[in-house]
C-alpha cells in the first residue's frame, strides 16, 4: 500500500468505546484531615513504585554497611541513640562541620516540592503504598511544618527588606525565614543516627500555630516532605547531607497558581482575596522556590491533569507500536516481511547500545510479529493487544478473552455473515465466508482460513486474544449485538480495521507486567517512551512520561501526544529518538 493510500485509512471515525485512564484511590491523612488522594494507576505502577524502590534500595544498602560495620561504628551509634533531644538542642548545625558523620541509623528521604504541588498527600500516598508491596521496609511520612517558628517568635522578629524597611515574620508566615532550620537541622541529625524513636513537633491547622507532640518517628524510612528542603540560600543548603534521596516535584507556576487560589476560596475567601493573598505570600514562596533550589537526586513533573513523570533521561524505557509506527504495509510485500527502515533499525540499535531498554508493544500476536523486527535488540515484547508478555524470553503474562464473550462474537459473525480475524499467542485464524470479501484476502500470511463450523473447533483449544473486523462491518456487529460495546473495547487500528478485545486486555495492561517484572529483577530505569498511531495506542500513550504520536497517526493520536514526530515512512522513529538526545 503506498504512503497516501496508507494515510488516508487512517481519515476514520474515532473509536466507538474510549478508553477510560485506570486510577486509583488512596485514603491517607493530610493536616489533620481525611483525603482520597487519585492518582493514575501508570503514574503509581511506574513513578511512585519506583521511588519507594530506590528508597528501599538505600536501605537495604545501609542495613548491611551497619551489619558490617567495626564495632566503633557501632559505638558511635549508640552514643548517638543516647543523645536526648533537649541535649541536641544545645548543639550548633554546621554545613561545614569537618567531624566524621556518625553512621546512619534510618534512610532519610527528602520530598521538596514549590506550595501547591500536593507533596503532603503525596507523602501520605508513598506511605499507604509501601504498606502493600511484600518486602517493603516501613515508611513514614512526616513534615517540616512542625518547625515553623511560634507565633509568639514571629511576632517579636522582623525581617530587613531591600528598602530599607523592617517586615514582621508574622506578616509572612510561611517564608523561609518564619523556619526554626536549625532546630530542624537537628532533629533530623537525631532522626537519621538514633534507632530510637524520635519525637518531632507539628503545626496545628486549629490553633495556627507550633505544638510539641507532634508525631513520633520510628520508621526505617523517612520521607520528609517540605517546600524548602533543597532550597539553594543560607542555612537552607546545609540539610543536604542530612538526607540519603532527594526528590523534586516541578510544576507550573500558573498552575500552581490556579490551584492555591482554589485552595483559599474553598477555605472561605473571596476569589479577589484568594488572588491577592496569592501575590503577597504564596506566589513569593512558589517563584522562590523554582527559581533558588539544589539539583534533586530524582526529579519529576506535575501537569495541570495530575499526570506525574520523571525526568531523568537515561536509563529510558521505550515501547514501541509496530504497524504504522516501526513498520508499514508497502506495496507488494507481504505483511510478515515488513521491516523497519535502515535509519530506524540503526536507531534502536544505538538507543540500546546506549544502554536503554527497548520493547515491542503491538496488537499483533507473537506469531505475526515479522521477523526483522525479532532480530533487533528488544528486551521484551508485549503483544497480541497486551494479552501476551515475554521479557528477556521469559513469558511474563498470556490471558485471554472470556469463552463467552469469544462466542457472543462467533455467533455475531455467523449470523451476520461477517469475515474475521481470531488471534492468540501462537495463532492466527480467519473466519472466510464464499462470496464475501474482506481485507483479510490480501495478507498473505493468512494461510489459515476455515468456515464457521472449523472455527468452532480451533478457538476450542486456543485462548482468544482479540479479534480483527472490517471497518466496513463493526458498525453493523455493534448496531446487532450491542453487548459487544458494552463488554469490549473497539478500537480503530487504522488500515481499514477495527480490534476488539476485553478490558484486562490493552497495551497499558501489558506494560504493566513488563513495569512488575523489570522491579521484580532489580532494573532501575528512567523515563518512559511511547511511540504509537492509532486508537488501541492510547492506552500505551497515555501512560508513559512522554507519548510519541506518529506524522501518519489517526488526528486524535496526534492532537494527545507530547511529541509528534515524522510519518513512518519518513523514519519517524529515528527522528524523534534523535530529538530526545537518546541515541
Amino acid at each position: 500500500m503506498h504512503a497516501a493510500q496508507y494515510e488516508a485509512c487512517y481519515e476514520k471515525p474515532e473509536a466507538m468505546v474510549q478508553i477510560e485512564v485506570s486510577q486509583e484511590t488512596f485514603d491517607v491523612e493530610v493536616n489533620d484531615q481525611l483525603v482520597a488522594a487519585s492518582y493514575r494507576t501508570a503514574d503509581v505502577e511506574r513513578v511512585l513504585l519506583s521511588l519507594l524502590d530506590e528508597a528501599a534500595r538505600l536501605e537495604r544498602e545501609r542495613s548491611a554497611r551497619m551489619a558490617a560495620s567495626h564495632p566503633a561504628a557501632s559505638a558511635s551509634e549508640a552514643e548517638g541513640s543516647s543523645r536526648s533531644a533537649a541535649g541536641l538542642q544545645q548543639q550548633r548545625f554546621s554545613a561545614n562541620a569537618k567531624e566524621p558523620a556518625p553512621p546512619a541509623a534510618r534512610t532519610i528521604v527528602f520530598l521538596a516540592a514549590p506550595p501547591g504541588a500536593g507533596k503532603s498527600t503525596l507523602a501520605a500516598v508513598l506511605e499507604r503504598l509501601a504498606q502493600s508491596q511484600p518486602g517493603m521496609p516501613r515508611v513514614q511520612a512526616v513534615g517540616m511544618d512542625g518547625f515553623h517558628h511560634t507565633n509568639a517568635y514571629l511576632d517579636r522578629h522582623t525581617l530587613d527588606c531591600p528598602d530599607g524597611k523592617p517586615v514582621s515574620l508574622r506578616s509572612i508566615k510561611g517564608a523561609p525565614e518564619t523556619f526554626d532550620v536549625e532546630g530542624f537541622a537537628l532533629a533530623l541529625h537525631e532522626t537519621r543516627v538514633s534507632s530510637d524513636p524520635v519525637q518531632w513537633p507539628a503545626y496545628s491547622r486549629v490553633a495556627h500555630d507550633v505544638v510539641a507532640d507532634g508525631p513520633i518517628v520510628s520508621a526505617p524510612i523517612v520521607i520528609v516532605e517540605g517546600n524548602y528542603l533543597l532550597l539553594d540560600e543560607g542555612p537552607w543548603r546545609g540539610l543536604a547531607e542530612l538526607c540519603d534521596l532527594s526528590i523534586f516535584v516541578e510544576a507550573d507556576e500558573a498552575m500552581l497558581r490556579e490551584r492555591l487560589v482554589a485552595r483559599k476560596v474553598r477555605g472561605g475567601l473571596s476569589r479577589t482575596e484568594a488572588e491577592r493573598f496569592f501575590e503577597q505570600s504564596d506566589g513569593k514562596n512558589v517563584r522562590r522556590v523554582l527559581a533558588h533550589r539544589r539539583p534533586a537526586d530524582i526529579t519529576m513533573t506535575l501537569d495541570s491533569s495530575g499526570r506525574m513523570r520523571r525526568l531523568e533521561a537515561t536509563p529510558a524505557l521505550a515501547f514501541f507500536d509496530i504497524d504504522g509506527t516501526l513498520t508499514w504495509a508497502r506495496e507488494g510485500e507481504a505483511d510478515i516481511d515488513a521491516a523497519p527502515t535502515d535509519a530506524v533499525r540503526i536507531a534502536l540499535e544505538n538507543f540500546v547500545a546506549c544502554g536503554n531498554l527497548a520493547v515491542l508493544c503491538t496488537g499483533r500476536p507473537l506469531c505475526n510479529v515479522p521477523p526483522a523486527l525479532k532480530t533487533l535488540p528488544f528486551a521484551g515484547m508485549v503483544t497480541l493487544a497486551g494479552g501476551h508478555v515475554e521479557l528477556d524470553g521469559e513469558v511474563v503474562r498470556d490471558v485471554g478473552m472470556p469463552s463467552d464473550v469469544v462466542e457472543l462474537l462467533v455467533s455475531c459473525c455467523e449470523q451476520a455473515r461477517v469475515p474475521a480475524y481470531f488471534e492468540s499467542s501462537s495463532r492466527g485464524v480467519v473466519l472466510a465466508w464464499p462470496g464475501v470479501f474482506s481485507l483479510f484476502d490480501t495478507f498473505g500470511e493468512f494461510s489459515e482460513r476455515v468456515g464457521i463450523e472449523e472455527l468452532r473447533g480451533v478457538l476450542a483449544g486456543i485462548d482468544v486474544g482479540k479479534v480483527v473486523f472490517d471497518s466496513e462491518h463493526i458498525e453493523r456487529l455493534t448496531t446487532m449485538a450491542p453487548a459487544i460495546t458494552e463488554r469490549c473495547s473497539v478500537c480503530n487500528i487504522g488500515d481499514g480495521l477495527y480490534e476488539v478485545t476485553v478490558p484486562g486486555i490493552t497495551k497499558f495492561d501489558g506494560m504493566r507486567s513488563v513495569w512488575s517484572a523489570l522491579r521484580e529483577r532489580g532494573v532501575r530505569i528512567g523515563t518512559v517512551y511511547g511511540f504509537g498511531d492509532s486508537e488501541n495506542d492510547w492506552s500505551m500513550l497515555s501512560a508513559v512520561d512522554v507519548a510519541v504520536a506518529m506524522g501518519n497517526a489517526l488526528p486524535a493520536v496526534r492532537a494527545s501526544a507530547d511529541y509528534v514526530t515524522d510519518p513512518v515512512w519518513d523514519d519517524g522513529v529515528a527522528t524523534a529518538l534523535e530529538a530526545f538526545g537518546l541515541v
